[in-house]
């Protein structure tokens, strides 16, 4: 562990001390200590952050634990310390939440947890695949103890649960005259106004399944044709117009190539080109070199198809985008004057030594190399995609109500489809198409790739048994 990481530390307590205040009678000064007592002491489980100091709120919840019976805070500190270093890891913080659940440091850190599960063969009962992981009991129980700690924060006064900030689903309720409070369901500090604030997290808890030998093929969710096409048309009949037009135009590259989000957000403006000819679909190199945030920096060349390749590049010069561009520099000029400014005035008083280092002008001409800008003329973040993904998915279920797909499954679209066309058109199985997938996707071994392959198989194999089925039911027909 790095010195510069949260830690854990142990100390002994007692559920209820007894406070002591004493007069100096030199200094006059009140002194406060705990009385010495024969009482028993429990193991009492705290966070320390990097800088030394304990963690606030989190500390204070472990040791309520304490004060309601709990022996040890042990696994309470653990999962809280997981879900700050994760929170740490994405610049988040417990606070960090929204309207939308699936924005929210809750929903993230689910996330989290389900992509570093170990996956244990149903057979042998054997770990078979990231023996370093979490088991699928201790996620759950620590997805547990986080939403136990968000209600203990509400029911406190200390951070409250709202229709904007959101960790996971709730309702308010009214309580009638004389009934009873469950205090482990409810927020009860809305009571003395005769509400109540029930907690529901059973999509949050039910992500977790209760066996651990899910395969992780059986966890991807790609779309079929059908809803690729339904978000396809609903990405062009509303998404023609302005910053609209270049979402669209990031969706559909995501969904075409299998960037991503990361990648998609740092695409750098350089590969962009004329394509010449009628080629189907065009390299495009994507590397750190370039600028573009890929995982484990490894290099790849994705495949873009012609058309949209002369979108991107009908885009790239687009008169809007070059004043967006301008826009940009400018505000990253003011921000840049005030650091400097800062600087100056840290000189004046402490003198040279730890000052900041100088900073290099930008100039008007200052480019940072992504594709994709915002209306401050400065690059997309991650978080401003997947918010607008989470806009369109509610518009689109409106009238398809069971279109639910995150983000991330536009690459599994991607994967699964590529080798449904391959194997089609090249008479390929699955498995031979497995290291040119691989490749593409960006993945550093094909132990990732081989879940899109298992898919697809298991889903090839479903297909044929329910075709001989149907033969075998035509020919007892007659």
């Amino acid at each position: 562990m790095s010195s510069q990481d949260f830690k854990v530390l142990k100390v002994d307590v007692k559920r209820t001390p007894n406070i002591t205040q004493a007069i100096d009678s030199d200094t006059g000064e009140v002194k406060i200590g705990v009385k010495h007592s024969s009482v028993k002491t429990y193991k009492l489980s705290l966070i320390v952050q990097p800088n030394g100091l304990p963690l606030y709120p989190h500390n204070q919840f472990l040791y309520s634990r304490i004060s309601e019976g709990k022996e040890s805070t042990a696994t309470e500190a653990q999962a809280l310390l997981a879900f700050e270093r994760f929170l740490s890891s994405i610049n988040k913080n417990f606070q960090s939440l929204s309207s939308d659940q699936e924005e929210g440091a809750p929903w993230l850190f689910a996330d989290y947890l389900l992509d570093n599960l170990k996956e244990i063969d149903p057979v042998t009962d054997k770990v078979i695949n990231n023996p370093e992981g979490y088991s699928i009991s201790t996620a759950r129980s620590y997805i547990g103890i986080i939403i136990n700690f968000y209600k203990w924060l509400h029911s406190n006064g200390i951070f409250f649960i709202t229709k904007n900030q959101k960790p996971f689903n709730f309702k308010t309720v009214t309580i009638r005259k004389g009934q009873k409070i469950d205090q482990h369901k409810m927020l009860a500090h809305l009571t003395n106004f005769r509400k109540a604030i029930v907690v529901q997290t059973t999509d949050l808890k039910s992500r977790f399944p209760k066996i651990q030998s899910t395969p992780s093929h059986m966890k991807l969710k790609p779309m079929t044709y059908e809803d690729k096409d339904i978000f396809i048309d609903y990405l062009n009949n509303n998404y023609t117009k302005g910053l609209k037009k270049t979402k669209s135009l990031m969706f559909r590259l995501k969904i075409a190539t299998g960037l991503r989000v990361e990648e998609l957000a740092t695409l750098p403006a350089s590969g962009v080109h004329y394509p010449s000819g009628n080629e189907g679909k065009i390299p495009f190199l994507i590397s750190l070199a370039n600028g573009c945030e890929t995982k484990f920096n490894k290099p790849r060349k994705i495949e873009i198809p012609y058309e949209l390749m002369l979108e991107l590049y009908e885009y790239l010069h687009d008169d809007d985008r070059d004043e967006l561009l301008k826009k940009g520099v400018k505000s990253l000029q003011e921000g840049q004057r005030k650091e400097i400014n800062a600087r100056e005035e840290y000189i004046k008083k402490y003198g040279q030594e730890n000052a900041s280092k100088e900073l290099k002008p930008i100039s008007d001409d200052f480019e940072h190399g992504r594709l994709f800008i915002n209306e401050n003329g400065l690059p997309y973040s991650v978080s401003t995609i997947k918010s607008e993904f989470s806009v369109i998915r509610k518009e689109i279920r409106k009238t398809y109500p069971h279109w639910y797909y995150k983000l991330h499954d536009l690459r599994s679209t991607f994967a699964t489809h590529w080798l449904k066309e391959n194997c089609e058109t090249r008479a390929l199985i699955f498995d031979l198409l497995m290291d040119e997938l691989a490749d593409l996707m960006g993945h550093e071994s094909t132990e990732v790739t081989q879940k899109y392959i298992d898919f697809m198989n298991d889903k090839a194999a479903k297909l044929e048994f329910s075709r001989r089925k149907n033969l075998l039911a035509s020919e007892a027909l007659g």
